[in-house]
């Protein structure tokens, strides 16, 4: 499983996994992604196919466990 940050426009900076994207979509200007489970998350993308670039390739996260 993969990670890559997301900028919000209320919640400051969250990752996601991008493999649960259900929908990416623009309302009243605010682009927004959906998730599975009904999540809906306020982007700050200004239009959906900086979005979708973004995250086809966007950098992952690498996970380490510990320090």
């Amino acid at each position: 499983m993969r990670f890559i940050y997301i900028h919000t426009r209320n919640d400051g900076q969250m990752a996601i996994n991008p493999d649960a994207i259900s929908t990416i979509r623009e309302t009243t200007g605010v682009i927004y992604i959906h998730l599975g489970g009904d999540k809906t998350i306020a982007t700050r993308f200004t239009n959906i196919q900086s979005a979708v670039d973004y995250i086809q390739r966007g950098q992952s996260i690498s996970l380490t466990q510990g320090e």
